[in-house]
């Protein structure tokens, strides 16, 4: 039987999937009325009435659900202070992105009189790059290399995509091609978690085959 630990790394294995996934299957079963990627945002499609309604939002908060026994998992495998505030941050983006789901477009209809998903939402984006950096310079001190560079570049995939939509359209109050942006940057978070967690599977695979002395 899988111990607590493997359970929550496979768990780091499977939020990626389930809601990277499910957010391009919504792409693809939306409604021209209700999303399109020269028009709208992914967020529309989770917006309260949209048919996409269920799969978007529970998606995301599926995939977030699934995150947090990784975050733990995570942050006892940590082997420094700067790792385990990556892992930290990489938690509130997990946490983020279960709120996104929660607090879905036009959630005041149904409860709340203020709209927390613009707060969720910059908790996702905002904070995914910084818990890149920050854990791949823990990697660096553990010279870890290759996780280190790995993590920054992908930590770098949000302001350059952003960078690049703003310049590509001439200004930040429009939201068109916004769900571009957004797609790169949610699977450069979702490629980043699956990195880590297949990482620790093999830190994992690697003491089970070393021999005892």
């Amino acid at each position: 039987m899988a111990d607590r630990r493997t359970i929550a790394t496979y768990c780091g294995i499977a939020g990626p999937i389930v809601s990277v996934g499910a957010i391009v299957l919504a792409t693809i079963v939306a409604p021209a009325e209700t999303f399109t990627w020269q028009g709208r945002a992914l967020s529309d499609m989770g917006r309260y009435g949209a048919p996409t309604f269920p799969l978007f939002n529970g998606g995301l908060i599926a995939g977030g659900l699934l995150g947090l026994p990784f975050g733990w998992r995570l942050w006892i495998a940590s082997r420094n202070a700067l790792e385990r505030v990556g892992t930290a941050l990489l938690a509130l983006t997990v946490a983020g992105m279960i709120g996104v789901g929660v607090f879905f477009l036009d959630h005041t209809a149904v409860y709340l009189e203020t709209s927390l998903h613009g707060f969720a939402a910059l908790s996702v984006f905002g904070v995914a790059p910084l818990a890149a950096w920050v854990y791949g310079s823990g990697a660096v001190l553990a010279g870890d290399g290759r996780l280190a560079v790995a993590s920054f570049w992908l930590g770098n995939v949000h302001p350059i995509v952003w960078l690049g939509w703003v310049l590509s359209i001439g200004s930040v109050d429009t939201e068109t091609w916004f769900a571009v942006p957004e797609f790169v940057a949610a699977v450069a978070l979702g490629g980043w978690t699956l990195l880590l967690a297949v990482t620790l599977r093999r830190r994992d695979d690697g003491k089970l085959a070393a021999p005892n002395h």
